[in-house]
């Protein structure tokens, strides 16, 4: 073609060159004038024949990504030294669930929320079974498998080469909430706060065109993904893997993909640098990170987490129940896509609001499943009698419009991804004379949220009204006001109205020490120049805790130098190992619990 436009421009020009007298005089005007103007009227032809190629050259060049995994922050978390991850760099905000180690966290639902429509990567809640791979890009390859007419061994430069998608998705752990499950019985997870969900922007290749290039042969029924081979201790091959249907893989409205960037930046090794599956309107737990292996087969995965995680049980099944009658195995239970959610941002937990003339502006966000939209958002301030409704701010659409996507966006699809922010005003006097606030969503298929929480083993899905309690107050002036409490605070933080503060601080506190009970403190009382003088001759070094005393010695060789901050991390057995046998978490929690500190007695001033 461009041949032809080339021969064509040619013999344009000749004629118009050898007859430029004749197009004077047909024209009215000087050689020199129809010269030019023959000029311009060759230079348009050949813009428009070369069209492509010119807006292949006007269009900027690609940005050159640094095809290392992203470090977030600029430090490495004292948490995480002497751990298989301590090459990581955190950020130290975020909530830590498990313990030091492995790395699950969620940050404050506040910086959650006043960071806006995308989530910052460095505040993006995490969910490691156990340490982080370290993998190079050069080196990685991803092979298909399977039901294909053309097995793949792809290089991560192969997969940046292909057609690429780029949009917003919101997706949470399945487990977001636990934590209120828990305080109803303790289940087999670790306690998630409202935070365990979190919205960016997602880059890569599309797994249709993936399969597409490899041929998917007939009787294909689903596509199961991996991670590295020997990554966790659990599983005959040590792998984390799930599968998903063969159609929801193969169309293209479901926006299913090969993730190498995340807002931007190749992925973080947190988030599965160098490449993770990226599943719009499912669960985190079926987006495989570290990316190694896909194979296309006519059964669902056979991956141990396939079928030991993210689960929905009945109530009345127990773990002792589970394990027994192998319930893990019945396909009903599995879980796929996101049920609806919303929770309150503001009032924050113990915020104090008087009762003076004005309003106050309640905040929080919702999002549901399967690209369901939210079409509505609501709070009670009655105990569920009558409900509110709240103004929605949606970013979606937006997002498509600023970028230039109105042809392929989301309404074109029907598929909605992302969360959306509500708020309502209220009265502060009402406010301030109701017991209650609580909230709940609804999405396209009029799905909501149910007043209880319906208890399940593995602590999923709960998506009960979220509720603040309001407590009658006065502030600092005196003034009557309220104050309001969170059902719970994410892991070991104590508080919240379903977990009585006197209950949780000695636990969360002593126990991780290897401390006593508060009750039993020893009677003697050392003076901060008794402290330093026994620090300064002799072997025994003394740590105060909350005006508590404690001998370190075993933990630390020397007295701390002045000023120095020294995390204290830790929580009860049961929430640092979750999800293990009673032998295993005692095991662990001997094992890594930060050394056992004796406590010697309080400490004086």
């Amino acid at each position: 073609m461009l041949y032809l436009a080339t021969a064509f421009l040619g013999g344009l020009t000749t004629a118009i060159a050898s007859n430029v007298d004749t197009i004077a005089g047909a024209t009215g005007t000087t050689p020199l004038l129809a010269a030019c103007l023959a000029f311009f009227f060759v230079v348009s032809v050949a813009l428009y024949l070369y069209r492509d190629s010119v807006a292949t050259m006007l269009k900027p060049a690609p940005k050159k990504l640094n095809w290392k995994p992203r470090q977030l922050v600029k430090e490495v978390d004292g948490r995480d030294e002497n751990t298989p991850d301590a090459w990581i760099k955190r950020d130290p905000s975020l909530i830590r669930l498990t313990g030091r180690h492995p790395f699950n966290c969620e940050p404050p639902l506040k910086d959650l929320m006043d960071a806006g429509f995308i989530t910052p990567t460095r505040i993006h809640f995490v969910r490691n079974h156990g340490k982080v791979p370290k993998i190079s890009y050069e080196n990685h390859r991803v092979s298909v498998v399977g039901l294909v007419n053309k097995p793949l061994n792809l290089t991560m430069d192969e997969i940046v080469s292909l057609p690429s998608h780029e949009f917003p998705l919101t997706f949470p752990c399945a487990g977001n909430r636990r934590k209120e499950e828990n305080m109803v019985k303790k289940g087999l997870g670790f306690s998630w706060g409202a935070a365990a969900h979190a919205t960016s922007v997602w880059k890569g290749v599309r797994l249709s065109t993936v399969l597409k290039k490899a041929g998917v042969k007939e009787g294909a029924k689903f596509v199961c993904f991996r991670g590295p081979l020997k990554e966790l201790p659990k599983g005959k091959d040590g792998s984390y893997g799930t599968s998903i249907a063969i159609d929801r893989a193969m169309q293209d409205n479901w926006d299913v993909i090969l993730a190498y960037e995340q807002n931007g930046q190749p992925l973080s090794p947190d988030h599965g640098f160098p490449l993770r599956i990226i599943i719009p309107g499912f669960i985190g737990g079926r987006m495989v990170k570290w990316l190694s292996h896909i194979e296309v087969s006519d059964k669902e995965s056979q991956n141990h987490f396939h079928f030991y995680d993210n689960r929905v049980l009945p109530s009345e099944v127990t773990a002792e129940k589970a394990n027994a009658e192998d319930w893990w195995h019945n396909p009903d239970f599995i879980i796929n896509d996101i049920n609806i959610q919303s929770a309150i941002r503001s009032p924050e937990h113990a915020e104090v609001v008087t009762s003076e003339p004005g309003s106050y502006t309640v905040k929080g966000y919702a999002y549901g499943g399967g690209g369901r939209k939210i079409i509505r958002c609501e709070v009670s301030i009655d105990l569920g009698v009558t409900w509110i409704p709240a103004k929605i701010q949606r970013f979606e659409e937006e997002w498509y419009k600023r970028h230039g996507r109105t042809q392929a966006n989301f309404d074109s699809r029907g598929r909605h991804w992302c969360w959306v922010h509500w708020s309502v005003e209220l009265e502060k006097k009402v406010l301030c004379g109701s017991p209650e606030i609580r909230c709940r969503a609804w999405d396209s298929d009029h799905n909501t949220q149910p007043l209880h929480i319906s208890w399940n083993v593995m602590g999923m899905l709960n998506n009960s009204c979220y509720r603040l309690r309001i407590h009658p107050c006065q502030d600092a002036k005196g003034n009557d006001a309220v104050w309001f409490e969170v059902p719970t605070l994410a892991g070991p933080q104590p508080g919240g109205w379903m977990v009585p503060d006197d209950e949780v601080r000695p636990a969360a506190m002593y126990a991780s020490l290897g401390g006593v009970d508060p009750r039993k403190v020893p009677d003697q009382k050392y003076s901060l120049e008794q402290i330093r003088a026994i620090n300064n001759t002799t072997s025994q070094k003394l740590l105060v805790i909350d005006n508590l005393v404690f001998d370190c010695s075993e933990v630390l060789r020397s007295e701390p130098p002045l000023g120095i901050h020294i995390r204290i991390g830790g929580t009860t057995k049961n929430q640092d190992f979750c999800g293990l046998s009673r032998e295993q978490e005692r095991l662990l929690t001997s094992k890594y619990q930060g050394g056992k500190l004796p406590c010697c007695g309080s400490f004086s001033g």
